[in-house]
């Protein structure tokens, strides 16, 4: 597996499949994407009724946040290395290789969840393992979909590669909670497990067209790791919209603990209804994907960008105030809906500003930067949500995404996309 060097010019074939949006190589893309990802969200149910359960409810807050927690501490510490390194190697190589030992770790999962061996400590562990994994994968990922199809269908491209994430969130944490409750947390553990290794066995077929500087021409690693930085921050708009996703992050992060504390102990149901909960937020997010995937790419993003981050504040807000299970899966679908806009739209932007060689390093830094403040909101709403009323934190949560998402308008430049 060559790890260095210059990438394979493209043959014959490749080229004219490039002017396609379904071509080969995105299709393999998306369609491994989907498996591992319909692992993840039957999982997702599992591990937080499992928690649930293992815990008295004071404790599980506490032990689903640190959870969390421990998975997004890698990618604020490794990063922007990890960024460095998907533009100096090969990023087919790091995504098999992330797909495949995320494998392997979930397996790991399921064995301890069979023997009753799985404590606090080993889930804090994995949860941190996978997020070395996702570290590298996300980048890669990123900064791979807009070498697979032509500029113009970029916007498409990216609407329907969502779709196909929330569609397995819609029906997978459905599938969780029926799986769970008939067969266990061990063999959804399982399922995901292998879920991750098929990905991983699709991903080897894909031709990734990555452009790497070859030894004469490649600078130094830290060279390449200031360039980034540097990069993203001669980009005011890139930078300053990092600034505030990241306080916009810090207030979304919470989300799950809250939602399964909503569903257990002000509703009393059980993790059917947590799944029905997730799938209503996947639901709103894949309509809104479909919608952004059919219409004409729409030329002035900002506006659709910061409205549609209002509005999931201002819903983010009430949550907590829902009477019932039926109001509650509204707003979540409404959320999910406007959020579509805002991920895919500012997905774009992202992706066109930054040139192929440094989008690892600048997705990475962005990453980490986005990411940074989730630990310490995690970690303080676990804490907090066992003093608090969720309908309390909801509310403080969602006024700060509405504040922050306004300040968008004051970015430099963001007129202008």
């Amino acid at each position: 597996m060559n790890f260095y060097g210059q990438v394979k010019i493209m043959d014959e074939n490749s080229a004219e499949q490039k002017f396609r949006l379904f071509n080969k190589d995105f299709v393999l893309l998306w369609a491994g994407q989907i498996v591992s990802s319909m692992g993840n969200s039957i999982q997702y149910i599992a591990v937080m009724w499992w928690i649930m359960n293992h815990f008295s409810n004071k404790e599980s807050g506490i032990v689903m946040g640190l959870m969390f927690t421990f998975s997004v501490i890698p990618m604020a510490i490794i990063g922007p290395f990890a960024g460095v390194l998907n533009d100096r190697m090969s990023r087919k190589s790091i995504v098999i290789l992330s797909d495949f030992l995320r494998g392997l770790l979930i397996l790991w999962m399921a064995y301890l969840a069979y023997t009753n061996t799985l404590t606090a400590l080993l889930i804090y562990l994995i949860s941190a393992l996978m997020g070395i994994g996702g570290a590298f994968f996300n980048p890669a990922i990123q900064s791979t979909i807009p070498n697979m199809v032509p500029d113009k269908h970029l916007t498409r491209a990216n609407s329907l590669y969502q779709t196909g994430m929330q569609f397995t969130q819609i029906i997978g944490p459905a599938i969780g909670g029926l799986l769970v409750g008939f067969f266990g947390p061990f063999f959804v553990f399982m399922l995901n497990g292998f879920s991750f290794i098929v990905s991983a066995g699709t991903e080897i077929f894909i031709n990734f067209r990555q452009n790497i500087a070859n030894g004469e021409n490649r600078n130094s690693f830290f060279t390449d790791f200031k360039e980034g930085f540097k990069f993203l921050y001669n980009q005011k708009l890139l930078f300053w919209a990092m600034i505030i996703v990241s306080v916009l992050n810090f207030a979304f992060s919470p989300l799950d603990i809250l939602i399964a504390k909503q569903i257990k102990e002000i509703y009393h149901l059980g993790a059917l209804e947590l799944g029905y909960t997730v799938s209503a937020f996947a639901i709103g997010m894949m309509v809104g994907s479909v919608f952004l995937s059919l219409i004409p790419e729409i030329k002035v993003k900002h506006n659709f960008i910061i409205i549609g981050a209002i509005i999931s504040g201002t819903l983010f807000a009430i949550f907590g105030f829902a009477p019932n299970l039926m109001t509650f899966l509204v707003i979540a679908f409404l959320i999910g809906l406007a959020l579509a806009f805002v991920n895919v739209l500012f997905q774009v932007i992202i992706q066109r500003l930054v040139p192929d060689e440094k989008r690892g390093r600048v997705f990475s830094v962005m990453l980490t930067f986005e990411t940074m403040l989730q630990p310490i909101s995690l970690s303080v709403i676990g804490i907090m949500s066992s003093i608090l009323s969720n309908a309390i934190i909801f509310m403080t949560l969602g006024t700060i995404i509405v504040i922050f998402s306004s300040l968008f308008y004051l970015v430099p430049g963001v007129k202008e996309v």
